[in-house]
């Protein structure tokens, strides 16, 4: 099929077939441009990236004042409408989705709100109890640790203390963490009996001093003496401290 001598696009402008390169391709200008270098001409298929409303085999009479009437002035209509419908669904569409993505992250808000209310709620509830129990277990404490690190911007409630681990060591060996001072003495007892079973044990803490260490004695007759095990308290902090190390 041979290429048109005319075509109009769909924003007005009319074109005419100037010239046919070595390889068949028609070179187009538009009609009211007289002279055009090849080199700037639009080919027929850059024309239909514009949208072709019409094309003819002959030449407009008289050359440069007229141009190509489409096809059906009623196929032009209903292009028109069904662009400007296509136009309109997709902007409902797109108002739908903004719509719908407002909803969702209010209703998001909404909920990370309750469950904030309800983490500073259990966190109070649970520091209560570890403040009343000698020994509230680890994971009581690992909870309470987990619900401040939830809530950071929260008070701290009455009883409740910075997180703590116990670190069991034997003559600057760390031997393990524990999350209770419990689990830790507990370690260092049981190393201490492999080598003595049946020696009477005993926890030494200096209530003076504000490093929390309790020292593990054994009464060899009757006398006290180290063993070299010892447990100490050590804050979890949240955030990097600079001044920490100093």
């Amino acid at each position: 099929m041979s290429a048109p001598l005319v075509v109009n696009t769909r924003d007005g402008v009319c074109w005419t077939r100037r010239t046919v390169t070595r390889g068949g391709v028609a070179l187009y200008a538009p009609e009211s441009v007289q002279t055009c270098p090849n080199f700037v001409m639009a080919t027929l298929a850059e024309l239909a990236e514009h949208g072709i409303a019409g094309s003819a085999d002959v030449l407009p009479v008289p050359v440069g004042t007229a141009t190509l009437v489409p096809e059906s002035p009623a196929r032009t209509m209903l292009d028109h409408a069904r662009e400007a419908l296509n136009a309109r669904m997709a902007k409902d569409d797109l108002r739908l989705v903004l719509e719908n993505v407002i909803t969702h992250a209010i209703a998001l808000k909404d909920r990370v709100t309750e469950l904030e209310v309800a983490a500073v709620e259990g966190r109070a509830a649970l520091a209560a109890l570890c403040h009343d129990l000698d020994d509230p277990g680890s994971m009581a404490l690992g909870a309470l640790y987990l619900l401040q690190q939830a809530t950071p911007g929260t008070p701290m409630e009455p009883g409740e203390t910075v997180p703590k681990v116990y670190r069991a060591s034997h003559e600057s060996i760390v031997m393990g963490l524990y999350t209770t001072a419990a689990a830790a003495r507990e370690h260092c007892e049981a190393d201490m009996r492999r080598d003595l079973p049946s020696v009477s044990l005993d926890w030494i803490e200096d209530e003076d001093e504000e490093d929390g260490v309790a020292e593990l004695v054994a009464a060899i007759g009757e006398e006290e003496r180290s063993t070299g095990f010892v447990v100490t308290a050590l804050e979890v902090a949240s955030k990097y401290d600079e001044e920490a190390d100093e």
